[in-house]
């Protein structure tokens, strides 16, 4: 089913014509900005919008603390998450430390295969030999209920700074570790305006509220944290947390300071993926730099990531990056191949509504990747599994607003040994057992929750306007542009362009895995639109030369060796 705004929507809200042109009041009205006030706020956010950091529940109690322990020389570790938003958190806590020449800290980041997510016991006990007397985390720890319980038998104090939800108890009551003060803006007593930061954007919180009380006495310049920005833009577009309210603010401003980043290894980091920094956007960071940190985890160490953000000089930047640079190539083959035997493995059976697959000896750090590429290619939520220690653990990723801890729950108790994470995407680990079951009871826990919910099988596509392929103009794209940068919550407008007629209809690459069509506009300039991962045959209508049809897309501005082109995305051809 398509859907997109009619005529009478921009009549109801006739303001926003008179200073913005059609096609951008058309955009702000589907996104919920009706007055020409919002309109401002939203096109050119102020940075002096973002809240007082002190309204966030325990960010005087943790200004407080870490003033104690510096002011008493004592150790302080960072335990922070091992990806792209845990990392860069990580660096801004420790980039105020180095600004207030404190050297009495380090940094801890639990490795993905062999510790897993979470604060662990065994990790502790290396930091208690180390003299820590104050664990800070970052992006991780809210539901640490046995690492706060240990950390007080070990009189070590424990302050957790979080964003993920809390767990819920069997009387539906907020569950909290017994740590010695938690900052999350999603537990219930907390007030603070905006619960949806990442875990980097409550870090720098109480990196503002560090500042608010002390900048004077260690003689930090006014505007000194907006530097951060680009650590924190990173992890706010990485971890795709909603674009909206304090975190446009983050991810509009970190665009600007990445831009102009002070550190050698992300600029390095940057160049190396192909990045031109004028042109940096949040598509750059979500398929250009998020990975490559990422990588690190899933194929190494995560120091490995954290090294490149803290390099001090350009030898270091270079060495590091050119080893992250060949982590994240080994990732990028691992996955191709490991999507061709998916592939394999699919094509030999019939292909359900929820489709589960795996192999014991697929490695467990691109699972989730995996599962990515399956669900664009089959459009159906996907479960993928691994074995590691004779327990069958994996990630899944949905479709369609499918709720995967919902379908989760759906399932028999007997299913899963735990399962968790967000609506779109999550883990889950179960007995050998059972994995040959699982997606029988997937598909049946599926239909359960669409009856429920009035069937989630018809896609619903929203489309923002409908354009012709002579409004493909750096005008159009000027427009657009204005309301960037785009993710969650502010999703990049899509278009439809109805009756077009293909001139030409190739595939390109390396191994011509990417759909490539040409159109003509009434001037006959040729307009590209270009699907990577996909063929002719993926689509629901005859993709030929000669034959109209019409195609959903984006806009989008592409710099490739220094050539500079106006293009469409393909989202779908209907």
């Amino acid at each position: 089913m398509i859907s997109y705004s009619e005529p009478e929507l921009l009549e109801k809200n006739h303001e926003l014509l008179q200073t913005y042109s059609p096609l951008v009041a058309q955009l702000l009205v589907h996104r919920g900005i009706t007055t020409i006030a919002d309109a401002e706020k939203f096109i050119k956010p102020n940075y002096e919008d973002n809240y007082d950091p002190l309204l966030m529940k325990g960010v005087q109690e943790t200004v407080e603390r870490l003033k104690r322990a510096i002011d008493n020389d004592q150790h302080i570790t960072i335990y922070g998450d091992y990806d792209a938003d845990g990392i860069p958190g990580a660096v801004v806590l420790a980039s105020l430390f180095d600004a207030l020449k404190y050297t009495r800290y380090d940094i801890y980041i639990p490795h993905r295969h062999d510790e897993g997510y979470g604060i662990h016991i065994d990790a502790l006990e290396k930091i208690k030999e180390n003299g820590t007397q104050l664990i800070v985390t970052v992006d991780v720890g809210i539901t640490g209920h046995d690492a706060a319980h240990w950390c007080k038998e070990h009189t070590i104090d424990l302050v957790i700074t979080d964003h993920h939800l809390p767990l819920v108890n069997d009387g539906g009551q907020e569950d909290l570790p017994n740590a010695r003060i938690i900052v999350n803006p999603k537990q219930n007593e907390c007030s603070y305006p905006d619960p949806m930061l990442c875990g980097s954007g409550v870090i720098f919180k109480v990196v503002q509220g560090f500042l608010i009380q002390h900048r004077k006495e260690y003689n930090i310049p006014d505007g000194w944290e907006k530097w951060l920005l680009d650590l924190v833009g990173l992890a706010t577009v990485s971890d795709m947390v909603p674009l909206v309210h304090e975190n446009r603010i983050f991810a509009y401003y970190g665009l600007q300071v990445l831009k102009k980043t002070r550190r050698l290894g992300l600029k390095k980091l940057i160049w190396e993926a192909g990045i031109s920094m004028k042109y940096l956007n949040e598509e750059d960071i979500g398929f250009g730099i998020s990975p490559k940190i990422n990588a690190a985890s899933r194929m190494s160490h995560p120091e490995d990531a954290l090294a490149v953000l803290r390099a001090y000089n350009e030898v270091e930047a270079t060495a590091r990056v050119n080893h992250l640079m060949q982590l994240n190539a080994k990732r990028k083959q691992l996955v191709a191949q490991t999507v061709k035997k998916t592939y394999s493995k699919i094509k030999q059976r019939k292909i359900t509504d929820v489709i589960v697959v795996g192999s014991p000896d697929w490695q467990a750090g691109i699972l989730g990747l995996v599962a990515s590429k399956l669900v664009e290619r089959y459009n159906k939520p996907t479960f993928v599994w691994s074995e590691e220690n004779g327990e069958i653990k994996g990630s899944c990723r949905t479709w369609n607003g499918i709720n995967l801890v919902e379908l989760m729950s759906a399932t028999d108790a007997k299913t899963f040994l735990q399962f968790g994470g967000h609506a779109e995407a999550g883990g889950f680990s179960c007995a050998k057992k059972e994995v040959h079951f699982l997606e029988e009871r997937l598909n049946n826990a599926l239909q359960k929750i669409s009856h429920h919910h009035n069937n989630h099988s018809n896609e619903t596509r929203v489309i923002d306007a409908e354009l012709t392929v002579d409004d493909v103009t750096d005008e159009t794209y000027h427009d657009i542009e204005q309301l960037a940068p785009f993710g969650v919550g502010n999703p990049k407008p899509v278009f439809i362009f109805k009756s077009v007629t293909p001139m030409l209809v190739k595939q390109f690459g390396k191994t011509q895995e990417h759909l490539e069509i040409h159109f003509q506009n009434s001037q006959e300039k040729t307009i590209r639109a270009i699907a990577f991962f996909k063929t002719s045959d993926d689509y629901h209508v005859t993709i030929e030369t000669g034959k109209p049809l019409n195609l959903i897309a984006h806009i989008e501005h592409s710099v490739f060796m220094g050539k500079h082109e106006l293009r469409l995305k393909i989202v779908d051809c209907v």
